[in-house]
């Protein structure tokens, strides 16, 4: 025996629960984005200047986990963005859908957002990515440049560890093409319920 189908407002119910925890979600990917840039901007200004006064030994292992710590922090901000685009993504589809069975157009924020679909993770995942992005190039361009500038080292040694920032650089940039290519499925390829 088959269980009876949900009537529409019911639903409706159903979908309007996944909204909110949703837009639970929704809130936390935005205070995590938002709260990158000046943890990024601190932590690797903190890193370099440290690396002026301290010993040769702690500036060589700052000059090395800094560029990583950059890629680290890049990546999971992209993440961030990622999610939070799913998130919008989601909302919009269960926006439609409600609309479509009440008949009427009764949810709309994320469907019609002026902003949907400019960039992954709308306008806080584009802004927070970039931001990150700069503050790390920068960073990555300083331990360059700490490199030939204070780093006592025969040229080899330079040279090699000259390659982690320009490895990371080149990571980077793989990062942000696939960030930047990004989709969430489309509607058609998302579960789609009937009601009755």
């Amino acid at each position: 025996m088959t269980p009876d189908p949900l009537s529409s407002s019911k639903h409706i119910d159903v979908l309007l629960e996944e909204f909110r925890a949703l837009y639970g979600l929704a809130q936390f990917r935005m205070v995590a984005l938002d709260r990158r840039v000046p943890l990024a901007g601190t932590a690797l200004g903190l890193s370099l200047g440290g690396a002026f006064v301290a010993p040769l030994a702690i500036q060589i292992v700052v000059l090395m986990v800094l560029p990583i710590a950059v890629l680290w922090l890049v990546r999971t901000t992209i993440n961030h963005a990622r999610s939070f685009e799913d998130v919008l993504r989601r909302i919009e589809q269960i926006e439609r859908r409600v609309n479509e069975i009440a008949g009427e157009r009764l949810l709309a924020f994320q469907s019609s957002h002026p902003s949907r679909g400019e960039a992954v993770g709308g306008r806080t995942g584009r802004e927070s990515v970039l931001a990150v992005l700069l503050v790390s190039t920068g960073a990555l361009l300083a331990c360059i440049g700490l490199t030939v500038i204070m780093v006592d080292q025969p040229g080899v040694a330079r040279l090699l560890y000259l390659a982690v920032p320009i490895g990371v650089a080149a990571g980077l940039a793989r990062e942000l093409m696939h960030w930047s290519r990004y989709r969430y499925p489309s509607r058609e390829s998302a579960p789609h319920y009937n009601s009755t």
